[in-house]
């Protein structure tokens, strides 16, 4: 009887024990890495779109499926799954769960991030951290140069000289060169302490494995108008994203992450050309096979706020204004402030990048 009691009492012992021990298939999920995307651009990566916009949108239907996910009530959705750091962003470095606020004009605004970072986060079974490193106003031939493209020859860097000079007159060759690859180089160093710094910045994460698991480029005006780069119908260009593309892979030590060209698409349909062909290009390399991805954009410009933009609404009258603020809030080169626009662009880079991680 005694040796009946003691064994009922190891036996409840155990089980009591059990109430406090994490499932195995629930420790198993606590090690999964944090699958890192680097997002990285110019201001339309930045994002100067409003998430107000996409409640005007919500009917549509290209939105109506996933607009639910994204409110709560009144209130937008923050995800408990999706990191996001901005370092570079204005006014100062930005962290936090997803939600809007993580673009360049105020609480609501939103850039690509917003849709990718829901695309992903609801397909991949594991944490997921956005690092976003933008810049506006930066090109491919000077400001991201990548390394291994080299300087350009000495009448270009001369010419550059003399540019400089005119606003800077004690201006050196060095300070010329300097210049070529420094938002590269910021790119990665950025990136870097971002990882290095993720324990600190999101205690929750602390002491798990990292893995890059892709990188989303967006980017390319500055390129659009450079007229050196126009006359070769930017054959340059391709020539510099692929450097770009296996540089920064080396540099990050992340030599297979999936790559997504985000397709410059200003303007819409009309504008697509001999420079969306050359981003298109790099993608069809051979050695970029399957994980190299264009995805066009052009689809999602917003031609309803573009319209009321060439009618003058954003001055005009208050009713006039009203319906252009439901729908758009810049110009078109940045795809007219257009919520609905970079969170589709958002969802398809997201989908690209699901599509080559398989």
């Amino acid at each position: 009887m005694l040796q009946r009691r003691h064994l009922c009492a190891f036996l409840l012992g155990l089980f009591a024990m059990a109430a406090f021990i994490p499932a195995a298939s629930a420790l198993a999920a606590d090690k999964k890495p944090v699958n890192v995307f680097i997002l990285t651009g110019q201001s339309n990566m930045e994002g100067k779109g409003l998430a107000t916009h996409l409640d005007t949108y919500k009917d549509d239907p290209l939105i109506r499926d996933t607009y639910p996910k994204l409110k709560n009530g009144n209130k937008w959705v923050v995800r408990d799954d999706v990191w996001i750091t901005y370092p570079t962003k204005h006014g100062g470095a930005k962290h936090g769960l997803l939600t809007v606020g993580y673009g360049t004009k105020g609480d609501t605004s939103i850039g690509p991030e917003f849709g990718f970072g829901h695309t992903v986060g609801e397909a991949i079974d594991a944490p997921v951290m956005l690092v976003k490193v933008a810049w506006g106003g930066k090109s491919l031939a000077v400001d991201f140069h990548p390394p291994s493209a080299g300087l350009p020859d000495e009448a270009t860097l001369q010419a550059m000289l003399e540019k400089i000079k005119k606003k800077n007159p004690s201006a050196t060759m060095e300070d010329v060169k300097a210049k070529y690859g420094f938002y590269y180089r910021s790119l990665v160093d950025e990136t870097k302490k971002a990882l290095a710094d993720l324990g600190t910045t999101f205690p929750e994460l602390k002491d798990r494995n990292v893995e890059i698991a892709g990188i989303v480029w967006h980017q390319d005006f500055n390129d659009v108008i450079n007229r050196t780069l126009k006359e070769n119908r930017y054959a340059d260009y391709t020539k510099w994203l692929a450097l770009f593309i296996k540089d920064l892979r080396k540099d990050l030590d992340a030599p297979n992450a999936p790559f997504v060209i985000g397709e410059l698409s200003t303007g819409g349909l009309p504008n697509r050309g001999d420079f969306q062909k050359a981003q298109a290009a790099t993608a069809d390399l051979p050695e970029f096979k399957g994980n190299v991805a264009f995805v066009p954009t052009a689809e999602y410009y917003d031609t309803k706020a573009h319209e009321l933009y060439e009618k003058g609404y954003w001055k005009g009258t208050d009713e006039q204004k009203a319906q252009w603020k439901a729908v758009g809030n810049d110009r078109p080169y940045h795809y007219l402030g257009s919520g609905k626009t970079y969170y589709l662009k958002g969802q398809a880079f997201g989908k690209a990048m699901l599509k080559m991680m398989k």
